[in-house]
């Protein structure tokens, strides 16, 4: 309240009449707390079995040793799941916040399922920005992947693994793939997904490959920037799975050495890309593609069909719409965008589910 107090008033093009409940010269509505209960504010209170009230009611309810994060837990459904967890609220809140940071989360684990039982084989969420995208991709990932992932887990501490069971000398000891699958297994251990569907939880929780790809670099201000930064995204799909299969001791995999060498090409070639300050790039217009198929071809031939996650998949092509290039690049580049999505959705064999973040349709 402090905060939104200290913000300077807009001025109003008209000035309708106030309301009698209204005080002060703030043009935000607030909700205030009472300092102690009167006879013309009774505090309510309400059992834990009483049905679920809705926001506004219970900002009216709050007492002076209550916040809404705890009245939530106080007047939710006998029996239900905790949805919100933490007190502190931030701008950017990452799924492997831990209940031990205290930071304000809502659990959205069920998304998980929506995702496998709602989509066929592809789909596309657009969403404006702000709005939990990539905390539901990054949610996605560490449930279905089969991979360590430690690069999305390395900032969780150690000291979360200690329980009754296991003591900070067996952390210790532990090998790094062995300490992600823990974290990964901590951060679902109290959410809904797997309170409500438990078997769903112990038939799908790490048993896929996951290509997870993020397109926000995908600009430039030349044609030729752009297939860089292009090929450089699926580059650094190769590199982590590079760095995941080195940590990986789940099985004696035959078919890794092929991976290995794949997954090193893949990222010798983005390394061998150069353009010369007369060049269109014209060579590379199909090497993003290529890069790809030689991706998709060896995760599935070592691990099987994968799942397919996208994140802002729309940069590209606002980007080239943006960009002052010449028409005939901007049709190139257009069209290369359309031959990768076809490649990697619409005529991937390898590909049990994909799904496209972005904001723009």
């Amino acid at each position: 309240r402090k905060a939104v107090d200290e913000l300077p008033v807009p001025r109003k093009r008209h000035s309708p009449a106030k309301s009698p409940s209204s005080t002060g010269s703030s043009p935000f509505k607030l909700i205030s707390f009472p300092a102690s209960p009167t006879p013309e504010q009774p505090t309510l209170s309400l059992p834990p079995s009483s049905s679920s009230l809705p926001a506004s009611s219970l900002s009216a309810l709050a007492t002076p040793n209550q916040t809404l994060g705890n009245l939530a837990e106080v007047y939710r459904p006998s029996g239900s799941p905790i949805r919100v967890t933490g007190t502190k609220v931030v701008t950017d809140v990452s799924f492997t916040d831990t209940d031990a940071t205290g930071v304000c989360k809502v659990d959205k684990s069920l998304v998980c399922k929506g995702f496998w039982d709602s989509i066929n084989k592809a789909a596309r969420i657009c969403l404006p920005r702000r709005s939990g995208k990539t905390y539901n991709l990054t949610q996605l990932l560490l449930f279905f992947s089969c991979m360590p992932e430690q690069a999305k887990v390395k900032t969780m501490p150690d000291s979360l693994l200690c329980n009754g069971d296991i003591t900070a000398e067996d952390v210790a000891q532990m090998d790094l793939a062995t300490k992600c699958r823990l974290k990964r297994e901590r951060l679902f251990e109290d959410s809904l997904l797997k309170k409500l569907h438990s078997k769903f939880y112990h038939e799908h929780f790490m048993k896929y490959p996951v290509l997870h790809i993020n397109f926000s670099k995908c600009k430039g201000e030349t044609f030729g920037d752009f297939i860089i930064n292009l090929c450089g995204a699926i580059a650094a799909v190769a590199q982590q799975w590079l760095d995941n299969c080195h940590e990986d001791k789940s099985k004696d995999n035959p078919d890794k050495d092929a991976l290995y060498k794949c997954l090193n090409r893949i990222v010798d070639k983005y390394g061998s890309i150069s353009f010369d300050s007369g060049s269109s790039g014209a060579q590379y217009t199909n090497l993003a593609i290529r890069m790809f198929e030689m991706l998709s071809r060896a995760i599935c031939r070592a691990y099987g069909q994968y799942i397919l996650l996208v994140d802002e998949y729309d940069i590209p092509f606002t980007s080239i719409y943006l960009a002052d290039w010449d028409k005939k690049d901007k049709k190139a580049a257009r069209n290369i965008m359309k031959l990768l999505y076809q490649t990697m959705l619409k005529d991937n064999d390898n590909l049990i589910k994909g799904v496209l973040f972005g904001v723009f349709e």
